[in-house]
């Protein structure tokens, strides 16, 4: 699901905007939902911008907050929600990826600790083209929130 900037907009989430950038490839709007302390899992909601002409991927990515990190998708199959686990995602040139709720969304497996809404960590994204992409992600009590 590719979107615009404006699809985030409507979150409220451009107001702690925090973007890096790597050649051709930013990211910005970088946040995770709080969970509580008996979650062993998290996700992030970002967006990624590619202004090159050319396409780009996200390998993978890293975070202290977890023992691992996943990128994946949910869909919706016969009125059931699914998660599928991408080895990348593709960003094609002159185009953006939003990462978002109901959507594409990295994985954060095994919590450290429980994410407090407050609280900030830092997330390396890993490109093809790109390279590494350092983040830094705010941890929201909801988007309503923000």
């Amino acid at each position: 699901m590719y979107k615009s900037k404006s699809a985030l907009v409507g979150f409220g989430l451009l107001a702690f905007s925090i973007g890096s950038h790597a050649g051709d490839v930013s990211v910005s709007s970088a946040w995770s939902l709080a969970v509580p302390p008996s979650s062993k899992n998290g996700a992030v909601y970002l967006l990624i911008e590619n202004k090159g002409s050319q396409a780009d991927m996200l390998m993978d990515a890293t975070t202290g907050v977890s023992n691992s990190v996943e990128l994946h998708t949910t869909s919706h199959d016969h009125g059931q929600m699914k998660m599928h686990h991408h080895h990348s995602l593709e960003i094609p040139g002159n185009s953006s990826l939003t990462m978002e709720p109901g959507g594409h969304h990295i994985m954060l497996m095994g919590l450290v600790e429980p994410l407090v809404p407050g609280q900030r960590f830092d997330l390396t994204l890993n490109f093809m083209k790109g390279g590494e992409i350092k983040t830094e992600v705010e941890v929201v009590e909801s988007p309503q929130n923000n």
